[in-house]
């Protein structure tokens, strides 16, 4: 009486395994942009304390202030932070330059936020915009955006 195999081969199972492992691995999230964009988010806050002052000197003087000095905030050399090299006002646009800890595919990126004006009423509030994002109609965006970042490791609200 012959006996019937029940089961799978080594080999069989070998390759099921391989299978599910590259599937697994192609379902996986990138990790690498999420990381970015942390490291980017981290950075815009560095500016936020100095978002009012300038306000407050467009209202004084309805201008923006040139350079940082100008503007009464640090040097850009010494406004530095984990992922941050250097913060430099220009014409009333921050140009933030990555470094230090950052991810690969920031170093030495520029991200530039601007603050947006409604034409003709320079009474009403000052909003921001952040890297490649579109002004919205009435407004007018003030400096010139510097942005290299690549759109995939930038968060959603600079592109």
């Amino acid at each position: 009486m012959r006996k019937l195999a029940l089961g799978f081969t080594l080999l069989e199972m070998m390759a099921v395994l391989a299978i599910m492992a590259i599937l697994m691995f192609m379902s996986l999230p990138s990790f690498e942009y999420k990381n970015t964009r942390l490291q980017v988010n981290e950075s815009i806050e560095l500016i936020k304390p100095f978002k009012e002052s300038l306000a407050l000197f467009y209202l004084a003087e309805h201008k923006f202030p040139r350079t940082n000095s100008e503007a009464g905030i640090p040097k850009a050399e010494f406004l530095i932070g984990n992922y941050v090299q250097s913060i430099v006002l220009e014409n009333g646009a921050f140009h933030i330059t990555f470094g230090n800890k950052v991810h690969v595919n920031l170093k030495n990126k520029i991200l530039t936020i601007r603050p947006m004006v409604v034409k003709d009423s320079p009474e009403s509030p000052i909003s921001w915009v952040c890297g490649y994002n579109a002004v919205p109609t009435g407004m007018i965006a003030v400096g010139v955006n510097k942005t290299d970042v690549a759109h995939l490791n930038l968060p959603m609200n600079c592109f």
